[in-house]
């Protein structure tokens, strides 16, 4: 993945720290897989034409999913519990804040995604009303939720087509093969 990889993720720190603009997935995997929030939150980020409204985002799976991703493509979450801004593929800003969010372990995702036309919501009636819905869909491509502590900001988008690249890293005591 880079002339520094090893196999501890975010083992060196970037000679540019927290100050750093690389946008390459495997640079944000190599070097600040632990603490990098790859831009700014998406509402301070201004919005392009479609087609250039780029963000990264941060996606944990099981290992066995992950192949599967490898080998087909994202599925979209259906289950009411676990669709907080409705139907699609959920993603966070950091590696770190997938903790607690995702219902597996095993393998992270870093992605680069359109997000198309987008909407944002924050804590409150409007969030809670999308919880396994797909009603926003026929207006957006993305929900992002900002949440009262920005770290832990999340986001919904409803095709896997949105996600245009990836790179899958699987924790070695996860790893069958």
């Amino acid at each position: 993945m880079g002339d520094n990889r090893t196999m501890h993720h975010g083992d060196r720190p970037c000679s540019d720290g927290d100050r750093c603009t690389n946008r390459r997935l495997e640079h944000i995997l190599i070097f600040h897989s632990k603490d990098f929030k790859p831009q700014k939150r998406y509402c301070d980020v201004q919005q392009k034409s479609p087609g250039k409204n780029l963000y990264i985002g941060f996606h944990r799976t099981t290992a066995e999913a992950a192949v599967s991703i490898a080998h087909s493509d994202f599925a979209i979450s259906t289950n009411n519990k676990s669709t907080m801004l409705g139907h699609g593929v959920y993603f966070a800003r950091s590696m770190a804040e997938t903790e607690g969010k995702a219902n597996a372990n095993g393998a992270y995702i870093c992605a680069e995604i359109e997000m198309g036309k987008v909407k944002e919501v924050g804590p409150g009636p409007e969030k809670d009303s999308l919880r396994g819905t797909t009603h926003l869909w026929k207006e957006y491509d993305t929900v992002y939720y900002n949440h009262t502590k920005d770290s832990r900001d999340e986001f919904c988008v409803k095709s896997p087509d949105q996600i245009l690249k990836w790179i899958i890293t699987v924790n070695q005591e996860e790893d069958e093969k």
